[in-house]
C-alpha cells in the first residue's frame, strides 16, 4: 500500500530533522531511506495508530550487506544478458513444470545446453529427468512459462527479486512496516540527519525605527518531494548523537567443550501456558499509544508597521516550547527532492538609532552602527543582515544570537567623515606608607591618563562613542569623564562633536599597587619625599632617619671589611709565591742570603694577614651591631604606630 505522506517537519540547529507522516492505512507499507539515515531511523522510528482499529507489527528493514554479494553467496547472481540461463542453472536438482503448446512437461532440472542448429545458431534446451530412467529435452524457445514446483525454489526466486531490487536501489534501503487492520489515521515519526537551517535578515530604516525582516533558509533532507507540509524551525538544541544500530554487532563467546559421558534419557520439563497475545499499538519505546498531543496554540501575528513588510505579513507564528523557541511557518511549504527554500519568519517594526562607535586600536574612522533592543518578540538566531537606508543598500552586518529584550548593535559601514585617535600615558603616585617587619610598604595609585579625540567633517552635530578596553581591578577617577555603559570587555564613553569641529575626552583610569622597600635600601630622597607629602610625621621621620643611618653605617663597615679581606687575599697570594721560591733555594752562600730575605718578607706578609683578619672580624661585628640597632628601632617604631 502507499505509505503515509510527510505532513510535518521540524528542523533543528544541530544537524537533525524530525519528520512526521500521517494518512489512512489498511495494510503493510514501505518507507525508503538512505544508508546514512538508517542509524537515526532505527534509533527514533515510532509508529502508532491515532485513529482506527489497526495494530502495528514488526518493522523489517534491508540488511546492510551488499545485495550483489548476498546473491553470489546463494548462487543467484545472474550475468547481464544471461538471466534465463543463470536462473535455470540455479534450479538444478529441483522440480519444475514447463508449459508447452502440446501440454506441460514436469521433472527435475538436470541442466541446460546450447544445442547447435543450422547456420551456426544455437538453441537453448532444458534437460529434465521426467521419470525413472527418462530424460526429457525441452526447447526453452517453445516454453510459454516455467512453474517452480518446490517451495525452496520459490523462496530463492523471492530472494532473487528482493535482493535485485535492493541492488538497483543504490544508496536507498527499504523499511517495511507490518500493519493488520484499518487505520483511519496512522502516524509515523522519525529523525534523520539534516543540514542546519539558517537565517538571513533585512533591516530597513524608517524614521527612528527599523523594519526587521527575517528569512529562514532550509534544505529538504528527505529523499522525496515534500508537498504542503507544516514547517517548524527551532532554536533548541536537544542532545543528539550517532550510534551504529544498522550494522550487526557480534560479540566473542567462550568456547566450551562438552564432557563425554554415558548416554542418559533427557529430562522432560512441562511448558507453562503462554499469556494471551497483546497487539502492539506502536513501534518505539516511549512513544504514545494514542494520538499525539495537540500542538501549542500559535501566537497571534502583530500588525505590520509599514507597507514595506506586506510581503512578509503573517510570515510565521513563534513561541516558546519548553526550553526551545520555535518559528512555525504560517503557510504550508513544498520543497522538491534535493531542493531548498527560503521561508519568511518574522517582520517587526521596532525603535532603533544610528550610532558611531570607535574602538581604541582601530583605524581612524568609526563604525556606523544600527542599535536597537530586540523587541520583536522572537529569539534572533545568528545570521547575516543587509541594511537599507532611505530605500538604498547601506551595508552588511552579522546579527548575533539575541534573546528577547537584549541590546543588538550591528556595525554595517565606516563613517569616513570622522577621524578618531587615542593616546595614553601612565604614572604612579604614592598614597600612604605602612611597616611590615623590616620593610616599608608604599601604597601606590597607578594612573592611566587617556586622551580620546574625535574630529568631524559633518555639517551637523554627531555623537561618537569610544570603546576603551576593560581591565579587571581598574576604576575611573570620579573627577573625570565616566563611561555611560560597560560591557564584558569594554567601557564606553560618549562625546558630542559639533559641526566641522573636534572634541576631546580625558578620562583617568586608576588601580592600586604596592612597593615594598627593605629598610636597608631606604634612601635619603625617599624619606624626604614622604615627609614632604606628609606621609611621615616628624617622629617617624626621625626614627626612619636613624634606621637609615644605622644601615648606612653597616654598609660602610661592610665596605671596609671587604677591603680588609681583599688585602688579606693579596697577602696570602704573596705568601704563596714566597713559599714556592723557598722550596728551591739553598741555605748557604748567596742563595742563603736571598732565602733569609724571603723569610723576612714571608713573616711581614703573615703580619698583614693577621691584621686584616682582625680588622675584618671587628668590622663584621660592627655591621651586625648597626643592623641590629636598625631592627630594634624599626620594632619600636612598629609598636608605637
Amino acid at each position: 500500500m502507499k505509505s503515509p505522506k510527510v505532513v510535518r517537519m521540524v528542523l533543528f540547529k544541530h544537524g537533525v530533522a524530525y519528520l512526521e507522516r500521517s494518512g489512512a492505512a489498511d495494510g503493510p507499507f514501505e518507507l525508503s531511506f538512505r544508508i546514512d539515515e538508517m542509524n537515526d531511523v532505527l534509533k527514533s522510528l515510532a509508529v502508532w495508530v491515532a485513529r482506527g482499529d489497526a495494530t502495528v507489527g514488526a518493522v523489517a528493514f534491508d540488511k546492510p550487506e551488499d545485495p550483489e554479494q548476498a546473491l553470489a553467496r546463494r548462487k543467484l547472481r545472474l550475468e547481464p544478458g544471461l538471466a534465463l540461463q543463470g536462473l535455470l542453472a540455479s534450479l538444478r536438482g529441483r522440480r519444475v513444470s514447463v508449459s508447452l503448446d502440446e501440454g506441460p512437461v514436469s521433472g527435475e532440472v538436470i541442466g541446460i545446453e546450447n544445442a547447435p542448429i543450422a547456420d551456426g545458431a544455437k538453441r537453448l534446451r532444458l534437460v529434465l529427468r521426467a521419470g525413472d530412467g527418462q530424460i526429457a529435452l525441452v526447447d526453452v524457445d517453445r516454453a510459454r512459462g516455467i512453474a517452480l514446483d518446490e517451495a525452496p525454489s520459490r523462496a530463492d526466486l523471492e530472494f532473487l527479486v528482493d535482493r535485485s531490487r535492493a541492488a538497483t536501489a543504490g544508496e536507498s534501503r527499504l523499511v517495511r512496516v507490518a500493519l493488520s487492520g484499518t487505520a483511519e489515521d496512522l502516524r509515523v515519526s522519525y529523525v534523520i540527519p539534516a543540514p542546519i537551517w539558517r537565517v538571513s535578515y533585512r533591516l530597513a530604516t524608517i524614521d527612528n525605527d527599523v523594519m526587521l525582516m527575517g528569512w529562514g533558509i532550509v534544505h529538504n533532507p528527505a529523499d522525496e518531494d515534500l508537498d504542503a507540509i507544516d514547517l517548524t524551525l527551532t532554536t533548541g538544541q536537544p542532545v543528539s548523537f550517532v550510534i551504529d544500530l544498522y550494522n550487526p554487532k557480534n560479540v566473542a563467546r567462550t568456547v566450551v567443550e562438552e564432557t563425554s559421558r554415558a548416554a542418559a534419557a533427557p529430562t522432560q520439563f512441562e511448558r507453562a501456558p503462554m499469556p494471551p497475545p497483546v497487539a502492539p499499538r506502536m513501534m518505539a519505546a516511549g512513544a504514545p499509544a494514542g494520538p499525539p498531543p495537540a500542538p501549542a496554540p500559535a501566537m497571534a501575528p502583530a500588525p505590520m508597521a509599514s507597507a514595506m513588510a506586506d510581503g512578509a505579513a503573517n510570515a510565521s507564528n513563534y513561541a516558546d516550547r519548553g526550553e526551545f523557541f520555535e518559528y512555525r511557518v504560517a503557510t504550508r511549504v513544498s520543497i522538491k527532492r534535493g531542493g531548498s527554500a527560503m521561508v519568511p519568519l518574522l517582520s517587526r517594526r521596532i525603535p532603533a538609532k544610528k550610532e558611531r562607535i570607535w574602538r581604541v586600536g582601530q583605524a581612524a574612522s568609526p563604525d556606523l552602527v544600527l542599535s536597537f533592543d530586540n523587541e520583536s518578540g522572537a529569539v534572533l538566531e545568528e545570521g547575516p543582515a543587509v541594511i537599507y537606508a532611505d530605500d538604498v543598500y547601506a551595508g552588511e552586518a552579522m546579527v548575533p544570537y539575541s534573546a528577547r529584550g537584549t541590546k543588538v548593535r550591528l556595525a554595517f559601514a565606516k563613517d569616513l567623515a570622522i577621524r578618531c585617535k587615542s593616546s595614553a600615558r601612565s604614572q604612579s603616585v604614592a598614597s600612604s606608607l605602612s611597616l611590615n617587619g623590616e620593610y616599608v610598604v608604599e601604597e601606590l595609585r597607578h594612573e592611566m591618563l587617556w586622551t580620546l579625540r574625535a574630529e568631524s567633517d559633518h555639517r551637523e552635530p554627531v555623537d561618537v562613542v569610544f570603546e576603551v578596553p576593560k581591565i579587571t581591578g581598574r576604576t575611573w577617577d570620579p573627577a573625570g569623564p565616566q563611561p555611560f555603559e560597560t560591557t564584558a570587555n569594554f567601557h564606553r564613553f560618549r562625546v558630542t562633536v559639533y559641526p566641522q569641529g573636534a572634541a576631546v575626552l580625558e578620562p583617568v583610569e586608576r588601580w592600586p599597587g604596592t612597593r615594598s622597600i627593605h629598610a636597608a635600601q631606604l634612601g635619603a630622597q625617599d624619606l624626604q619625599l614622604w615627609f614632604d607629602r606628609q606621609f611621615l610625621d616628624a617622629t617617624t621621620y626621625g626614627a626612619l632617619a636613624e634606621v637609615f643611618n644605622h644601615h648606612n653605617a653597616a654598609n660602610l663597615a661592610d665596605a671596609e671589611r671587604q677591603r680588609a679581606e681583599r688585602e688579606r687575599e693579596e697577602a696570602w697570594q704573596k705568601q704563596s709565591k714566597i713559599s714556592t721560591q723557598l722550596q728551591v733555594l739553598k741555605d748557604a752562600g748567596p742563595e742563603g742570603e736571598l732565602r733569609m730575605r724571603y723569610v723576612r718578607e714571608l713573616a711581614a706578609a703573615q703580619d698583614v694577614v693577621n691584621q686584616c683578619e682582625q680588622r675584618a672580624t671587628l668590622l663584621r661585628a660592627q655591621a651586625e651591631r648597626e643592623r641590629e640597632a636598625a631592627r630594634q628601632k624599626l620594632s619600636t617604631l612598629a609598636r608605637r604606630r
